[in-house]
């Protein structure tokens, strides 16, 4: 099972790498990693909307997280929201690629 720590650093590789971002520092904690992707998403809510929604929809972030996002009774800021949605989907993500690896690493030819 991932530490914390891993599981935080392995999202901001993920992050950084759904995003294209261009040499990210890995973030070492849930702040620093929240900071980044809200950072990100505010940017591309104001100059590439499409763009980030394009990335929401690959990253399989759930609809109802990004309708209540943009919600006029939404107390968070857009940006925050859609980045804690952007961070839980990724740990889930990882978490069931190390839930499913197999113990063993297997060859092409034990099929």
């Amino acid at each position: 099972m991932l530490d914390s720590t891993t599981l935080i650093k392995q999202t901001g590789e993920e992050v950084i790498s759904d995003f294209a971002l261009e040499q990210q520092q890995i973030p070492e904690s849930e702040e620093e990693l929240l900071d980044m992707v809200s950072d990100v998403v505010g940017y591309l809510i104001e100059k590439r909307l499409e763009y980030l929604m394009q990335v929401l929809y690959r990253l399989d972030v759930d609809e109802k997280l990004m309708r209540q996002a943009f919600a006029p009774d939404n107390s968070e800021p857009v940006n925050i929201s859609l980045a804690k949605a952007i961070i839980d989907r990724q740990k889930k993500k990882i978490l069931t690629k190390e839930e499913y690896r197999p113990a063993q690493p297997r060859d092409w030819f034990d099929f």
